[in-house]
């Protein structure tokens, strides 16, 4: 793999106390509301910075939340960087709040298995802390789990 292809503010990726996010595509419903107050919690402090594919449905609701914040959000795409910034991120991207990181070349623009496990390995290895909702024991996240839990701390709900 070459050097990844940032958009944003690359300094984000200095900041001590990366938390990476990850959560299943079928969500279990326990894990829901307390998924989402902790990412109320996390938004409000501009110290933290989340970094995630932002790809299955919890993913993307956590996204809301945390752009409506002030932390600073990494969004690792499986798909080739954007050539334009689409709207919803503007207000974000102008505060400085924002990375784009995508490990794929220039003309891949639609996402498949492999890139996704390429990011979330990506994601998983590159941050401090690691916090998963709904990963059950037959979800594609669960190896990642099971594996960086002997390595770094871990939070699920």
């Amino acid at each position: 793999m070459g050097n990844p292809n940032l958009l944003g503010n690359k300094c984000l990726l200095d900041k001590g106390d990366i938390i990476g996010f990850f959560a299943s595509s079928q969500t279990s419903p326990g894990s829901v509301l307390p998924t989402l107050d902790w990412a109320y919690d996390i938004a409000k402090k501009e110290e933290n910075v989340v970094m995630s594919g932002f790809q299955s449905p919890l993913e993307k609701e956590v996204l809301e939340i945390l752009l409506q914040g002030s932390c600073g959000i990494i969004m690792v795409l499986n798909r080739s960087i954007y050539r334009k910034v689409p709207e919803r991120f503007s207000e974000a991207m102008s505060k400085n709040r924002l990375l784009f990181i995508s490990l794929e070349s220039p003309n891949v623009i639609l996402p498949s298995k492999r890139q996704a496990a390429r990011r979330n390995e990506f994601i998983a290895s590159t941050v401090s802390t690691l916090v998963f909702s709904s990963v059950a024991p037959t979800s594609s996240l669960y190896p990642t789990l099971q594996h960086y839990s002997t390595i770094k701390p871990i939070k699920t709900f």
